[in-house]
């Protein structure tokens, strides 16, 4: 059986969405263009993670998925969101969302 990882992406980042949106950490209004031209990994000169996470790397990853491109990995994101929600309880959805962008990104590679 033939794996889709385009679709096992899309879910994926659905749920990425829906946890943000859970956790309240989804942010109504983008951050500055200022803030979203900093070159620093995870733009932490600029902003929060989470804001990272709803408009730099969603766009971006959904954006590679569309161009039937698979993104850029093996990832390890999960480690930089368990340390910056380090102690916060209420975030597990976004960490079991984050987990299992990794292990699609670690298969997907490996295929």
């Amino acid at each position: 059986m033939q794996i889709n990882w385009f679709e096992k992406y899309r879910e994926n980042f659905d749920l990425i969405e829906s946890a943000l949106k859970d956790c309240n950490l989804w942010a109504l209004a983008p951050p500055s263009q200022e803030a979203m031209a900093s070159t620093i990994p995870f733009a932490v000169d600029t902003m929060p993670l989470e804001n990272w996470l709803q408009f730099i790397f969603l766009p971006r990853m959904r954006e590679s998925i569309d161009n039937r491109q698979l993104p850029p990995g093996p990832a390890q994101i999960f480690p930089i969101v368990e340390e910056a929600f380090k102690g916060k309880s209420e975030i597990a959805p976004l960490l079991d969302a984050m987990r299992k962008f990794d292990e699609i990104s670690h298969l997907s590679h490996l295929h």
